[in-house]
């Protein structure tokens, strides 16, 4: 690879193959720069071919030396040439590797003759040459000023023959070697060239040595003509865009006007590809991609057309008709049309007859022939009146509203009309209407009115009862019960009412032939309450619990004589009067666990007892409140209990929140089935057990029990899951067996009274032990399985449990 270097005073410059050609010249953008005219330009250029130096003449004004000899043309460079130009000497150093090209200033020395100065001073003596010296002085500066205060510019152009001016500022605009000598600030360029549309572009010229501004021009338009085979009309739309049709648009003539004159159906398109549709009245459109040359050239393009119709032929029973296409009326029937491809909507009108309205699709060069349309007659107007309004209407079977009634019906056809109202005759009839015309020229209104009377139907009804209850019909008495009536056969809305009672709705249905008896009884405001209260209602925890109702006053404790009476067993004569929920199994031990986690029940003495599903026991009296306190805050119950000198007191009076049965409750619901009759045992009124009545002592406790029911066996050595055996008649399970009860009395023995009736007694006031009910999986004597039996207890027993209660949360 051969090194090129150029030393020039104290510099020295390495260059490269791709540098050449080196120019010499006036040009500033030159490599080496000669003293000149600005305007000589590029004087010599030394090129680099095969690795020699040749040496080309450009500008053949300049006076060019090489080794002394005038030179023109071109010049194989060797080793120790020297060339001469203005005021460089370039001398070339050659050897394998290497060229150096020595670039030296002459000294030019211009000393003027005797003769000269002489000469000199006295031309310089005269005024009038003092002044134009001045003036050459001046403008030789602002020359040398704009000279080396100007930025040589390339604008390049495409294409690059395009004419360039420039103009602006305040110095020439000089061009040399192909680039203009500009200062610096704001200029205007203009382009321009044969075939192409000129142009012009604002430059700004900064302080930048050397600057590029590039411009394309765009082609002029060029002429085309479009050829449709058949010659049709069409519409052009350029780049998806309607466009004017070109030389006829220009000269305001429609495109059949303009074929007519012989003018071709074409114009001025833009050069380059360009997205050109033709759409026609009855041809496929014609969508193509161009290549328009432009410049003027004149192209042509034809196209055939594919027919996109079809021949389809459209008529009407009866004829004459009006025929819209799309909602273009298109003329009367029959029509043979020209359809264009695709799914059309098909719409046939004509006085006196119902507007008919369809689709049909059309395929190209696919004839249709249609069916003629069978027209209908618009119908005629029909008013129905009925007395009493409010009758149903059904034309022909079908429901069409209530009287009074304005329709329409299709005309000279029979029609059935049936008039329908409970606790009326049915009316049915046919008829036929004219046309509407016909009613028009007969009656002179638009409509044909049909009005008719219903006949009322009774049904006797037979009132009895409640003794004075008033009974209202749609806001009127019709009597007083009891009472015999006629009324009309339809569901109709009775209201009975009397005064202290709570009014009733009922509905009733009188039917003819056949007399109905009503039985009226009212209730008071309490006994409509109570009415209303669920049966069964369930604890946050799915406990269900049943109501109970009041009844008539009842004799607790059992006579002197009763077979195993114990002596607190006196007779008291005892009435409930509130109703109230009670649970109708004891609380479990998974129940009282979600209370007491680790309750175990006794499980240390018998594991069973332990079971979630028996009942739960060893939990005294305290205890068991204290759960019933838990649970009514849990459902947001005001607690019953409250703590009063260190004990647990039933609050008075009695709230809805959850609470043991009083001992007088539990004898009502079990011993007397809540006014259900009265029973000894759970079983009946007499001994033996009756099988699978309950768990007692039976033959499976016989290991640890010492004293139990021969002949019985229930299957149970200890407690049994809740709700085992037989329910009593008011569905509480096992008040009688598997665990005694905790209830809320004190303990206390009474004196016999049968005179005097108390009302929901809730026990004494204080005492030292609490009363337990009921017999449990221990007992097996006569006098513990009778359910007045009482016992008393301080604390916890294996085979006590409770059971839960509350009040009503109506009924307080």
């Amino acid at each position: 690879m051969t090194i090129i270097n150029i030393h020039e005073g104290n510099q020295t410059r390495k260059i490269s193959s791709d540098n050449f050609p080196i120019t010499i010249g006036t040009d500033l953008n030159s490599d080496i720069l000669i003293v000149g005219s600005l305007s000589l330009g590029i004087a010599l250029i030394i090129d680099l071919i095969d690795d020699r130096l040749v040496l080309q003449k450009i500008n053949p004004s300049i006076d060019t030396k090489v080794n002394n000899e005038e030179f023109s043309g071109n010049y194989w460079i060797k080793n120790d040439d020297e060339l001469v130009v203005s005021d460089k000497r370039v001398q070339f150093q050659i050897s394998t590797n290497q060229i150096i090209i020595n670039v030296n200033n002459i000294s030019i020395e211009d000393q003027p003759t005797q003769f000269q100065k002489r000469q000199s001073e006295s031309i310089f003596q005269k005024k009038a040459f003092q002044r134009a010296a001045i003036g050459v002085f001046f403008l030789v500066g602002y020359f040398l000023f704009y000279l080396f205060t100007s930025k040589a510019v390339e604008i390049r152009t495409m294409p690059a023959d395009a004419k360039v001016s420039v103009s602006g500022g305040f110095f020439p605009h000089l061009k040399i070697s192909g680039r203009f000598l500009l200062r610096p600030g704001e200029y205007r360029a203009d382009y321009s060239r044969s075939g192409y549309i000129p142009n012009s572009l604002d430059i700004t010229i900064t302080k930048e040595s050397s600057q590029v501004i590039d411009m394309k021009l765009r082609k002029t338009p060029g002429i085309v003509r479009f050829i449709t085979r058949p010659d049709v009309v069409y519409e052009l739309y350029l780049e998806g865009k309607r466009s004017a049709p070109f030389i006829c648009a220009d000269m305001e003539m429609s495109q059949e006007e303009c074929k007519k004159r012989g003018f071709p159906f074409g114009g001025l398109l833009e050069s380059g590809t360009r997205d050109v549709e033709l759409r026609f009245e009855k041809h496929f459109p014609i969508k193509e991609q161009l290549i328009i040359n432009g410049m003027g050239e004149e192209q042509e393009f034809i196209f055939d057309l594919k027919p996109a119709w079809a021949d389809v032929q459209i008529d009407t029973k009866p004829s004459g008709a009006e025929i819209f296409i799309d909602g273009k009326n298109v003329g009367l029937a029959p029509l043979d049309l020209d359809i264009i491809e695709g799914q059309h909507a098909l719409e046939i009108k004509k006085n006196g007859f119902k507007d008919f309205s369809t689709e049909i699709t059309v395929k190209a060069k696919e004839n249709i022939i249609l069916e003629p349309f069978n027209l209908n007659l618009i119908d005629s107007k029909l008013n129905i009146i009925s007395y009493p309004k409010g009758a149903s209407v059904n034309i022909d079977s079908i429901y069409r509203g209530l009287t009074p009634l304005e329709l329409e019906l299709e005309p000279i056809i029979s029609h059935t009309i049936s008039l329908s109202k409970p606790g009326f005759k049915t009316i049915s009839e046919n008829i036929t209407l004219d046309t509407q015309e016909e009613i028009l020229k007969e009656t002179n209104i638009e409509y044909v009115e049909f009005e008719r009377e219903l006949k009322p139907i009774y049904g006797m009804m037979n009132f009895v009862g409640t003794p004075g209850a008033n009974l209202i019909l749609e806001d009127k008495k019709i009597g007083t019960v009891p009472i015999s009536i006629d009324l009309l056969s339809k569901k109709q809305l009775l209201l009975i009412e009397k005064e202290g009672y709570v009014t009733e709705e009922l509905i009733i249905n009188p039917t003819l032939g056949y007399e109905q008896t009503i039985a009226i009884n009212l209730m008071t405001p309490e006994e409509a309450a109570l009415a209303a209260l669920p049966n069964k209602i369930k604890t946050t925890q799915g406990l269900d619990m049943r109501l109970i109702y009041p009844g008539n006053e009842f004799v607790m404790g059992a006579p002197r004589r009763d077979q195993g009476r114990k002596t607190n067993e006196t007779e008291r004569l005892v009435k409930i009067t509130r109703p109230f929920y009670v649970g109708i199994t004891e609380v479990s031990n998974k129940e009282f666990r979600e209370f007491e986690p680790k309750h175990t029940s006794g499980a240390e003495v018998f594991r069973e007892l332990s079971n979630n599903m028996h009942p739960t026991v060893m939990v005294s009296w305290q205890q068991a409140v204290e759960y019933c306190n838990w649970l009514s805050i849990q459902e947001s119950l005001e607690p019953a209990y409250e703590i009063k000198k260190g004990k647990y007191e039933l609050k008075r009076p009695v709230g809805n929140g959850y609470r043991l049965l009083t001992e007088a409750e539990w004898e009502w619901l079990s011993r007397f089935n809540g006014g259900g009759g009265e029973q000894k045992y759970p079983w009946g009124d007499s001994m033996p057990v009756a099988e699978e009545s309950g768990n007692y002592a039976d033959e499976s406790a016989e290991v640890f029990m010492s004293n139990t029911l021969g002949q019985y066996w229930d299957g149970y050595p200890v407690t049994s899951p809740n709700g085992k055996f037989k329910a009593n008649s008011l569905g509480i399970f096992d008040l009688g067996g598997n665990v005694a009860e905790w209830v809320n009395d004190y303990y206390k023995v009474y004196p016999r009274d049968l005179k005097n009736i108390v009302s929901d007694p809730l026990g004494p006031l204080e005492g030292s032990s609490k009363v337990i009910k009921g017999s449990s999986w221990r007992h097996s004597s006569i006098s513990a399985l009778r359910y007045s039996f009482r016992d008393h207890a301080v604390t916890s027993r294996l085979d006590v449990g409770f059971r839960i209660a509350r009040y009503s949360d109506r009924i307080e």
